[in-house]
Order: structure tokens, then sequence, then C-alpha cells
């Protein structure tokens, strides 16, 4: 789907991966973004830039997200499911709201966003991109929460993509970690030792835009990555040692 002069909700869009793809949208003559992030302080609204604040790990906030979509834009062309955070953690007492609060965000959302999108499309053309994370097809020790969350994402859309309609293009982006302040927050301290392989989210950004436009149904931003998963997979022994590699870094939060 080419973007220019498309109505675009990107959620996630202060920091990150998320205020990147919001920099390079803006420069896209006639292209309207809906900007959604908790808080929007640092979002600059213009002509084609309308930061919005909403809670989207609520139903009430993506629900209010499309009627607000609905007033600024009157349809949607594509949605771009960016937000999204992690523990870092040793898991210990039982903490019912705990798993919740992450999957609200991480996997609830998402999927509901894009049944809303359908709902909303009929049969007009529309593209749905999640950012999922590399974490949903590895192990990262002390990440269970999050991996285990985003490989929820992972699998839903595999399959959804069975059983969605024609006129829904879907693209499943497959970022590693990125060189944000995405993991301190994971923490709460500062200097958090990031897995394996990093890069920039700038990079991330424009290979989303980018794999959108082409229509990609999934994106492997880190090329290691992309060569070093499918053999992970075919030597298992090898997704153990870099599990157990990646324990060592983080052993300060597991105790």
């Amino acid at each position: 789907m080419n973007l220019t002069g498309k109505n675009i909700i990107l959620t996630g869009a202060s920091s990150g991966i998320g205020k990147e793809i919001l920099d390079i949208l803006s420069a896209y003559p006639n292209t309207k973004i809906i900007a959604v992030a908790r808080h929007t302080e640092n979002i600059l609204q213009t002509e084609n830039i309308f930061p919005l604040a909403l809670d989207v790990s609520t139903k009430e906030g993506v629900d209010k997200l499309f009627d607000s979509a609905q007033e600024i834009f009157g349809s949607i062309d594509a949605f771009i499911a960016n937000a999204g955070f992690a523990y870092l953690e040793k898991l210990t007492a039982p903490d019912w709201q705990h798993i919740e609060n992450i999957y609200n965000l991480n996997v609830f959302s998402p999927i509901y966003s894009l049944e809303k999108l359908a709902e909303t499309a009929d049969n007009r053309p529309v593209a749905f991109a999640c950012t999922i994370s590399g974490a949903g097809l590895a192990s990262l020790p002390g990440y269970s929460l999050y991996c285990s969350s985003k490989a929820a994402l992972h699998h839903f859309i595999q399959t959804y993509r069975y059983e969605q309609r024609k006129n829904i293009q879907i693209t499943a982006v497959y970022p590693v970690a990125t060189r944000t302040d995405f993991f301190d927050k994971a923490t709460g301290e500062d200097n958090t030792p990031l897995p394996f392989p990093t890069q920039d989210a700038k990079t991330v950004a424009k290979k989303i835009v980018r794999g959108i436009e082409k229509g990609r149904k999934n994106i492997y931003p880190s090329l290691l990555f992309r060569v070093f998963y499918p053999v992970g997979r075919a030597f298992p022994f090898l997704m153990k040692i870099y599990s157990l590699r990646e324990k060592r870094k983080v052993s300060k939060w597991l105790g």
C-alpha cells in the first residue's frame, strides 16, 4: 500500500521505533497520522499529525481511538500497532494483574484493533502492521512474560492470515533489541544490558514503512537475526546456548 495521502493510526508514537516511524510518515504529502501514546507532550501537532493521549491497553481506549479517527479522518487506511512494553524480572509471587497488564497491551490491544479495523473497512483495502519482536521467536531469560506475549501475537497473526478477508493487508514485524530506552523501562534502571543482536530504531522504522508499502507479510529488520533464526531452529542446541548466554547478562535481575 502506497502510504502517500493515506489516513494512518500509529500507536506507541512518542518514543523509540514509533517516533522514528512518525518522523518518516510526517514527510509524506497529504498523509494524515493520528499519533497515539499515553503521554504526547513531545509529539508536535502539525497540519498532518494529530497527537492523541490514550491508553490503548484497554477496550475503552481502543474504542475511543477509533471514534476519534472517525471524527478526524472519516476513514482509516492503515493501522500500525507499535505500542508495547516489557518486564525484566524473576517471576516469584503469583500476580494476576501483573500478567494481565502486559498481555492487555502486547496481545489483546493489537488483536482487538485489527478486528475493529476489519469491521470499519467494509470492502475497502486497508493495511495493518504490528510490531511483534524477535523475542516472540526466541527465549530470553528474565523476559518470560514479554516473550510469551509476543509469541502469542505471532501465532495469532500467522493463523489469522488463513481467515482474513482479501482487502486486508497484514504485516508482522520482528525487530531485534533496539537501542532506545525500551529496556531501561523494563527494569526502571539505566544501562540495562540489551539482548544480542541490536539495531537502531531509525533502521527498523525505515524497514517497517518500506515493508508496508511493498505489501510484505513479514519484516525482519536485522539481517543477522534473519540468518541465525532458521539455523537455530534446525539446530536447537544453538538456541539453548544463546539463551544461556543471555541469562548471564541479566543474572542481576534473576537473583
